[in-house]
């Protein structure tokens, strides 16, 4: 299988999960009896255990040569961990899961997108177009499994989230050709130490985590907030669904529209529409305003993760793009969005909605520190596209 299409088909299939796990994983825990202050909790958690083990498995994978043996490894583990979801529901059984699935499943994304940094340099890959099938098949989990849960109960989440890891499993099991190797100029991978002293790397790093970390009380409240508002559970997934298909847009018009935008100006812009978004969002319910906040999608994450991904990829060594991905899956997508769903699920019983103000007021110091252009360790080649 080729290596765009391998990767389409992994993208596709481990988003189709993500869509899942984001908006109604909070669901299938209250529909097993699990309060809102403890699913703020349990999944702050695995916000914590996601760092953990995105640091400790990204710090092993030195080498080009190491990104499918892990795919394979942590798509199986991903499986037989949610398998165990249906064993025990009770607290300790939740927390247990809760911890190892986090340990395990989320690294699939940095190292997907470290084997995506691969590609593009070694078969020019069109990024844009391979992650797409991810947000597409994001929108589809959204939209179907939001269908289904409504109609047939929330314990399809799970019998969902199973299905669409077992696909993905087998479907890593498949052969890329070519593999991903090391270019024959390239040293031995940085380790994540040697990268977080990269010149810029921390400023990066905390400009990504606020970005990043602002979505935090949507993906872990919105569902429920929305659903409070007496939206039922279909029209929210078509909201998250209408999200994606905005960030489906700029992906398929990336290098059309974005290809010679630096990473300060795309994290720039991703700032602007996420303080846009959490600000109607913290003001309204209506289902005009809530239509256009999810368009904004398409820059609060989207320009964000672009931003980012052309930063690791063209204004890093070759041999801390690994690295950088490691610290940006522990941090950013990690971390920080550990220790503001912690602080969601205290806020939201008293504050509601009105959360979203928090997440918006995130926004200003990132904004703050993206007056001057960042500046990594070295440029790619002017042939490399993302």
């Amino acid at each position: 299988m080729s290596p765009a299409l391998w990767l389409s088909g992994l993208f596709a299939l481990f988003y189709f999960s993500y869509g899942i796990y984001l908006p109604y994983w909070s669901l299938w825990l209250s529909h097993v009896g699990v309060e809102a202050d403890i699913i703020g909790w349990l999944l702050g958690l695995g916000m914590v255990a996601r760092c953990v083990g995105n640091l400790a498995v990204m710090s092993q994978l030195r080498g080009a040569h190491h990104l499918l043996p892990a795919i394979r490894l942590l798509a199986g583990g991903s499986v037989l961990i949610v398998a165990g979801f249906y064993v025990s529901q009770s607290i300790w059984a939740l927390v247990i899961l809760m911890l190892a699935l986090n340990l395990i499943y989320p690294t699939l994304m940095p190292v997907n997108e470290a084997l995506a940094s691969r590609l593009i340099r070694q078969v020019h890959l069109d990024y844009g177009k391979a992650r797409l099938w991810g947000s597409l098949a994001f929108i589809v989990a959204n939209v179907v499994v939001g269908s289904v849960s409504n109609h047939w109960g929330a314990q399809w989440i799970l019998h969902a989230m199973l299905m669409s890891l077992a696909l993905m499993w087998l479907m890593s099991l498949s052969a890329m050709t070519p593999a991903p190797i090391e270019q024959r100029h390239e040293r031995q991978g940085y380790s994540v130490l040697a990268v977080w002293r990269q010149p810029e790397m921390k400023r990066f790093l905390v400009v990504v985590s606020l970005l990043q970390g602002s979505h935090a009380f949507y993906y872990g409240f919105s569902a429920l907030h929305w659903q409070s508002q007496g939206y039922a559970t279909t029209t929210i997934g078509y909201l998250w669904g209408l999200g994606v298909l905005a960030e489906i847009a700029v992906l398929a018009l990336n290098r059309r529209w974005f290809e010679t935008i630096s990473a300060q100006r795309l994290l720039l812009a991703g700032a602007v529409f996420a303080l846009i978004r959490w600000g109607l969002l913290g003001a309204t319910t209506e289902f005009i305003w809530l239509f256009v906040a999810q368009l904004l999608h398409a820059g609060s994450f989207c320009l964000s993760h672009l931003g980012a991904m052309r930063y690791m990829s063209r204004d890093l060594q070759p041999e801390a793009v690994i690295g950088a991905q490691a610290l940006y899956g522990a941090l950013a997508l990690g971390l920080m969005v550990a220790v503001l769903l912690v602080a969601s699920g205290k806020l939201y019983p008293t504050l509601g909605g009105q959360t979203f103000w928090l997440m918006a007021a995130i926004i200003v110091p990132a904004l703050v520190l993206l007056r001057r252009p960042l500046q990594g360790s070295a440029a790619a080649p002017p042939s490399i596209k993302l």
